[in-house]
């Protein structure tokens, strides 16, 4: 009895509660009458049970510690991973904004670079219109001018009036003062005349040589004419001396004139033809103001 009572126990501690009972049942079976040898095979039995539980236990102990020891590396790896692409995306960042910077200033730089050439060329856009030594338009402007003078006031139906004036005896100026004498004359002639013409739209313009053209947005003839008489006398009043003229003892002007009505048929040069002879009619008497009446191609044909 004794002896059933130690088995027993052991069996309740060591294995699982239904097979302990299924041993404790077997054991009684058995009774007292059986050997020990019998008891021996069921204790070792027991403790092979015993050792096969504790083995599957480490086992599966062993592979949670394994399983927790990879997701410790793997969470290491991805903390090292997450640490290295915040730093990578700092850095990108940074040099992002420093890149960005750097474009910024290189476009602000193309941005002045740009604007100087605009305004290098406009400089040398007027300077090819500005004759170099009166400072007033040069010929290129001049026709270029009254072109565009011609169509727009044909539109608007309004006149146009020119004035060619012209030096009266400068070449022989030229010859008695000199080249540098005669251009300080020039000079003083062409500022002048612009100040004679005020208004926006009119154009002051060295003509040739020693001649300058006026171009007359909306003038009528008597306009024009007034406007041509001042020129005259402003021009004598300067005084500039020229013992070589057959005419006055100064530097004087002729002067003629022509006035375009608002007519298709009139062109740029049948303006500059009809002013032209005004000058030479001018030009026999000498410090005078002469007009022309215009004619077309059309009409001379």
């Amino acid at each position: 009895m004794p002896v059933r009572r130690f088995v027993a126990a052991i069996l309740m501690s060591a294995i699982p509660a239904a097979q302990a009972g299924d041993a404790i049942s077997t054991l009684t079976a058995i009774g007292d009458a059986r050997s020990w040898a019998t008891v021996s095979v069921l204790l070792a039995m027991v403790v092979a049970l015993t050792l096969a539980t504790l083995i599957g236990v480490r086992r599966s102990h062993s592979r949670m510690e394994r399983k927790f020891a990879e997701m410790e590396r793997q969470i290491s790896r991805h903390e090292k991973t997450e640490m290295i692409l915040k730093e990578a995306h700092e850095e990108l960042e940074t040099r992002v904004r420093g890149r960005t910077a750097d474009l910024e200033m290189s476009f602000q730089k193309l941005n002045d670079v740009r604007d100087s050439l605009a305004a290098a060329k406009e400089r040398l856009v007027s300077l090819a219109r500005v004759d170099e030594l009166t400072g007033v338009a040069n010929r290129r402007q001049f026709d270029e001018t009254l072109n565009i003078e011609i169509k727009r006031n044909i539109r608007a139906q309004r006149p146009v009036s020119l004035i060619l004036a012209e030096l009266d005896f400068f070449s022989h100026y030229r010859r008695s003062y000199g080249r540098e004498r005669a251009d300080v004359a020039l000079k003083k002639v062409a500022t002048a005349v612009s100040r004679t013409f005020k208004r926006a739209p009119d154009v002051v313009a060295r003509y040739d040589d020693q001649s300058f053209g006026i171009i007359l947005p909306a003038t009528e003839v008597r306009d024009a004419m007034r406007f041509a008489e001042r020129m005259r006398q402003v021009v004598y009043q300067l005084c500039v001396p020229h013992s070589e003229s057959e005419t006055a003892d100064r530097v004087t002007v002729s002067v003629g004139i022509a006035t375009m009505q608002p007519d298709k048929l009139y062109k740029s040069d049948d303006l500059i033809a009809a002013a032209s002879r005004a000058l030479d009619a001018a030009q026999q008497h000498r410090n005078t103001v002469e007009y022309d009446a215009i004619r077309s191609e059309t009409a001379q044909a």
